[in-house]
């Protein structure tokens, strides 16, 4: 298990059961893998806020989802898109007729894949980085057709795992073999550095409709390879605004993006670009949930049951969260 990932994984799951339990109007129930158990001094299977928790032993997790499916009326899949997971979790909901709080296994398998998000940007001309595939034997001859600085990153990767900024093609051996720890796929992406501000836009999605809901300042350390730490939300920002209807254009390019979703971009002096979308919840989350004032579970269930959007959030207050310091989570 990745260990910023499972920080990560552990502090949304956490804060959603928080915001469910709070909410009051629905039963949860949840799988817990043992190895998560402690992973933050107190948190265990007789902790964390749900009505019930399932032991999901590891090599039992897809049987595990699979009886919990069988039980449950609504799912809410906390998990990366790498490697088609979240996407596969989404697709065995649908076959087994539940409803999903978040985007369909279709919308999933689109959003994921950065080359296809790229290339639907490039179609819509919306603005986005320079964007090319490449495999493992064929990036040094890509890179040095685009020149340095790049990013290389996996086509699925999530919470900036085995993405690496590259300013010397000298050092492109060391960021092949950090992507290559972070993917089993032969296709990667090199990506034309935009050099400004790194954000994310959160999103309450539900049909061809969008609400924004705060810009978030990504707390970043860039460099062989990218370490994503937290995040700032809300973030004030003077293409606030422009930044969040480009999200909300983003989004509307693939049908079936449902629930929370978030969109990374970089805010330049007199530029923004679109980096990628995430079809799930995301880190940011964790802060957002503390400055909202509305409950953000029942607000995904509105979306995603009957397609009700709230016309604005208000927030109060900002706050930062580290994904590896429970202490900032609120919880």
């Amino acid at each position: 298990m990745p260990g910023g990932l499972a920080s990560e994984a552990l502090g949304m799951l956490w804060a959603l059961l928080v915001d469910f339990r709070r909410w009051g109007a629905v039963r949860t129930i949840t799988a817990l893998d043992p190895r998560f158990e402690e992973r933050v001094p107190g948190l265990n299977r007789g902790t964390l806020p749900a009505d019930e928790v399932v032991i999901a032993a590891p090599g039992e997790h897809e049987e595990t989802y699979l009886s919990l499916l069988m039980q449950c009326d609504a799912v809410l899949a906390v998990a990366p898109e790498t490697e088609g997971i979240l996407a596969n979790l989404a697709d065995q909901a649908e076959a087994a007729g539940k409803l999903l709080l978040g985007s369909s296994s279709s919308a999933v398998a689109t959003a994921g894949n950065k080359a296809t998000c790229a290339r639907l940007f490039d179609l819509t001309n919306l603005p986005a980085p320079q964007t090319r595939t490449a495999t493992f034997v064929s990036a040094p001859r890509v890179a040095e057709q685009m020149g340095c600085p790049l990013v290389i990153k996996p086509l699925d990767g999530a919470g900036s795992e085995g993405v690496c900024r590259l300013d010397r093609l000298s050092d492109l051996p060391d960021a092949l073999a950090l992507v290559r720890q972070a993917t089993s796929q032969e296709q990667i992406l090199l990506q034309s550095v935009a050099s400004g501000v790194h954000t994310s836009a959160s999103l309450i999605v539900a049909g061809d409709r969008c609400t924004p809901l705060s810009l978030n300042l990504q707390l970043l350390e860039t460099g062989l390879p990218v370490k994503y730490l937290g995040s700032r939300v809300p973030f004030d920002h003077g293409s606030r605004t422009q930044a969040l209807e480009l999200a909300c254009s983003a989004v509307s390019l693939i049908p079936g993006l449902c629930g929370y979703v978030g969109v990374d971009l970089v805010l330049g002096d007199d530029f923004i670009q679109l980096i990628e979308i995430n079809p799930r919840l995301t880190t940011s989350y964790i802060g957002l949930r503390q400055v909202a004032q509305v409950n953000l579970a029942q607000t995904i269930w509105d979306a995603c049951r009957s397609g009700i959007l709230p016309e604005r959030v208000p927030l109060a207050g900002q706050v930062e969260i580290f994904k590896d310091d429970p202490a900032t989570w609120g919880l």
